[in-house]
């Protein structure tokens, strides 16, 4: 994390409390009888002070693979940079597993703030309403409940192709944790019965030569760039599921404050322009990568037609791979995913 932005939160923290103490001391001088400024209304008024000391609770669940180093670590160091501007504030981040996360939801135990992603369906029953216009996945019934803070990309893999003779004969899916590859390939247009590999096998069966075009995400660019191979990519654009999220679980209103100023500031374009740090995209900026680093600085332009809901249920998950599998191999109509899409 970058010195820099560590002072700018800090500075811009500082900023609202000055204005908020000069607020106050112009309220005082009305009282007393000398009224100025009548219709004055200061920026700050809509910012609440500062009434929670303690610790923020933040559980974060890798729902997907990632690009490079860990998600965790990204948050915690965001963490530290929150924590130094508000003292006697602290954030404890836990990871879980999605089972893990579940289960311990099931016994009574909720967290403060949660980092999930788009098939962390039981996240539904647990995160409040935020303000703002917010992420069309992320919301429920028009209200959103949790905006994405980074994302993947799914794009389309090779070494010696030139992406105009792809054909199930000799391009295989890479199937990551809790990625459907199935429905970005078959949403951008593509059909056919594609072979559908684990992600490290499909990537080592395409280094051997035995595909010569694979649909990865981020997380391949890395595993070529670690390997020194030259590769060329397409984005796939047709839908995006690798959304990580955030969203709020308390309700007590000094606690609730305090969470929202982590995700506001989990959000700010300072953090968001550390995301090349662990590999991944922002959703509200294209151009954190530059044209040294070709397929993420193309992947992050892309202009996705569908993303998938966040809080579909498990129900609704399972019938979403059976119906893009089928809608990839010709036995169904795209517009049967049109209900899984935000």
């Amino acid at each position: 994390m970058r010195v820099g932005f560590a002072i700018y939160y800090c500075v811009k923290k500082l900023h609202f409390r000055l204005k908020r103490i000069f607020v106050w001391l112009l309220l005082a001088g009305i009282v007393c009888g000398n009224i100025m400024f009548l219709g004055y209304k200061s920026s700050a008024e809509n910012v609440p002070p500062q009434t929670y000391s303690g610790v923020l609770r933040l559980w974060h669940i890798d729902s997907f693979e990632g690009g490079k180093g860990a998600r965790s670590t990204y948050l915690n160091k965001i963490a530290r940079v929150y924590e130094r501007a508000n003292k006697g504030v602290f954030v404890l981040i836990t990871v879980h597993t999605r089972e893990s996360a579940a289960y311990a939801v099931s016994q009574g135990d909720v967290p403060d703030l949660l980092s999930f992603g788009t098939y962390d369906s039981f996240a539904a029953d647990l995160l409040q309403p935020l303000s703002g216009s917010g992420f069309d996945a992320g919301q429920l019934n028009g209200t959103p409940y949790a905006f994405p803070w980074c994302r993947g990309g799914y794009m389309l893999f090779t070494v010696d192709g030139d992406f105009t003779d792809v054909s199930s004969d000799n391009t295989v899916l890479s199937k990551g944790r809790n990625a459907l590859p199935e429905l970005a390939f078959c949403a951008s247009g593509w059909k056919g019965k594609f072979a559908v590999q684990d992600s490290l096998r499909a990537y080592i069966n395409f280094l051997n030569g035995e595909f010569k075009y694979m649909v990865g995400t981020q997380r391949d660019v890395f595993r070529l760039k670690t390997r020194e191979v030259n590769f060329q990519t397409m984005p796939l654009a047709g839908a995006n599921d690798l959304y990580q999220y955030i969203g709020i679980c308390i309700q007590t209103s000094d606690k609730y404050v305090a969470c929202r100023e982590f995700v506001d500031l989990l959000l700010a374009e300072e953090a968001q322009r550390e995301l090349s740090s662990i590999g991944m995209m922002s959703v509200y900026l294209t151009d954190v990568y530059d044209s040294s680093d070709e397929a993420l600085s193309a992947a992050e332009k892309a202009v996705f037609e569908h993303n998938v809901k966040a809080f579909l249920s498990e129900e609704a998950i399972a019938d979403l791979q059976n119906i893009a599998l089928q809608v990839l191999e010709g036995n169904a109509d795209s517009k049967n995913l049109q209900n899984f899409f935000a």
